[in-house]
């Protein structure tokens, strides 16, 4: 087999698995295919001798355009095709970065196998990390691809957060990749394999310890029920609806739905009750009757009430609003969405505000309840105010764009030791409790009265990641700096 075969074949396969590794309108998900493709294309990088750099950015951008085509439906079809696009190029650019890195820094970088081998993860871990800060996609870009593998496993987001997915599963593709240049002599290679492999085992055993050890919190529960009004005729209201036209919610029709919902729950012993984002829309002016309204139905039906609002502004923008009424009428919470869903004149941003960067908290009988509304629970490092402030139950009602098709977010439970109740318009509803088992879930396409209700744990742990943060992501954007120090200098001596 001639050099250009294989050059192909490694292009082929590397990119070809890739498109099976995100969400897609065309394409299955694989879990691992995030750990199988980056070996091949890292393969690809480092052996092609003409145009490598331009090839693999060529592959990221085609792999993306065409498994993510028409993933964001908009009102116009143009549009929609502009923004896909627009998005898929720059995701390509996001993921080619550290392939481009690994590519000019790795052959100059002369030291121990087992260290070397560090270069590519380290890489990868630190672009991808430094863009969940801010920036036009999710915080955490990279959850739905490499939050992979048994729960176990999946308690290493206790400790190092998402990044600790994303470096050892990069980690594997390095370790192939150095099996593969050293023609799989053992003698060679064994170090950097026993390193990986331990790592795994020990990164295994503490899960397993961490899951068998738990105390006993799960012991004492609450009753709550996540609300979705369900479309009458079936068809999910358009988003892009919301934001253009800016209309009001038929304010006593869908609060007469509201309060019959809540009779429901609290008939059915339910303590807590949540309610979708943009449950009802308002305009400024009846902000104060909406307020007025859900006290009342809190207070008549002896329940905490948790809703997400938004309303429209004449002379400004409005905002995306989210409230916690106790069974007492009290307003405890009232959140402004900090992440608003996308860019400049477009999206939420367009008629919206962002919120200031606080998680708001409230002290109750059921734990300390905090609020996030959809998006924000996308930014690992906000959301761990959470962990910092002991949030034993987070509250999170989204409206899902594109629908969604399994439960997301769940690391954000598992990284701060909270349960968390996600009650979710066009997509999956569910309730998670702080080890990451999933209690209960709902589609809101094949619900008839658009309730679900779980038993969730009323007290969460404390984990190291949310006492710590984001140290690891930190070392990783630190060790790729000094790879990268390292190469250039070593060439001027």
């Amino acid at each position: 087999m001639t050099q250009k075969s294989i050059q192909l074949i490694l292009f082929l396969f590397g990119f070809g698995i890739f498109m099976f590794t995100r969400r897609s309108e065309i394409f299955p998900t694989f879990g691992c295919a995030i750990i199988v493709a980056p070996i091949f294309i890292l393969r690809f990088v480092r052996t092609q001798e003409r145009h490598a750099l331009a090839l693999t950015f060529i592959g990221f951008l085609l792999s993306f355009n065409i498994a993510l085509f028409g993933l964001f439906k908009i009102d116009s079809g143009l549009e929609t095709l502009a923004v896909n696009f627009i998005r898929s190029s720059l995701l390509a650019v996001l993921f080619y970065m550290p392939y481009m890195l690994d590519r000019l820094i790795y052959q100059r970088i002369k030291l121990p196998g087992t260290i070397k081998t560090l270069v590519f993860p380290s890489l990868v871990t630190a672009i991808l990390f430094l863009s969940s800060l801010e920036g036009p996609f999710d915080g955490d870009v990279a959850k739905d691809i490499y939050s992979q593998g048994p729960l176990f496993l999946q308690q290493i987001a206790s400790l190092f957060g998402l990044w600790g997915f994303v470096f050892m599963f990069s980690w594997v593709a390095a370790c192939v990749n150095y099996l593969w240049e050293n023609r799989f002599q053992w003698r060679t290679v064994a170090p950097a394999i026993t390193a990986i492999i331990c790592a795994f085992v020990i990164l295994s055993g503490f899960g397993l310890f961490k899951l068998t050890a738990s105390p006993d919190q799960n012991k004492n529960t609450v009753k709550i029920a996540a609300a979705v009004l369900i479309p009458q005729d079936g068809k999910p209201v358009s988003m892009m609806n919301i934001f253009n036209n800016k209309q009001a919610s038929p304010f006593d029709k869908v609060m007469s739905r509201i309060e019959e919902m809540t009779k429901q729950a609290s008939g059915n012993a339910v303590k807590i009750i949540s309610f979708q984002e943009y449950a009802i829309i308002v305009t400024e002016e009846d902000r104060a009757k909406l307020m007025k309204e859900l006290q009342r139905i809190a207070r008549e039906n002896k329940i905490y009430l948790n809703l997400a609002y938004s309303y429209f502004s004449k002379n400004e923008k409005g905002r995306n609003m989210n409230v916690l009424v106790s069974p007492e009428g009290v307003i405890l919470i009232h959140y402004a969405k900090r992440f608003l869903l996308g860019f400049g004149e477009s999206g939420e941003t367009r008629v919206f505000k962002k919120g200031p960067e606080v998680i708001q908290t409230a002290v109750t009988p059921y734990g300390v309840v905090g609020v996030s509304t959809c998006r924000d629970m996308s930014f690992p490092s906000y959301i761990r105010q959470a962990g910092q402030k002991r949030v034993d139950l987070m509250l999170g009602p989204s409206y899902d764009f594109p629908k969604s098709v399994s439960p997301s977010y769940y690391l954000r439970a598992i990284e701060n030791g909270f349960s968390f109740v996600r009650s979710t318009y066009n997509g999956i509803s569910y309730a998670i409790d702080y080890q990451g088992y999933v209690l209960t879930t709902m589609d809101s396409e094949q619900s008839k009265d658009g309730m679900m209700v779980a038993d969730v744990p009323i007290k969460g742990i404390r984990t190291f990641y949310s006492r710590w943060g984001d140290w690891f992501g930190w070392a990783c954007v630190l060790g790729a700096l000094i790879c990268v120090i390292y190469s250039f200098a070593r060439k001027r001596l």
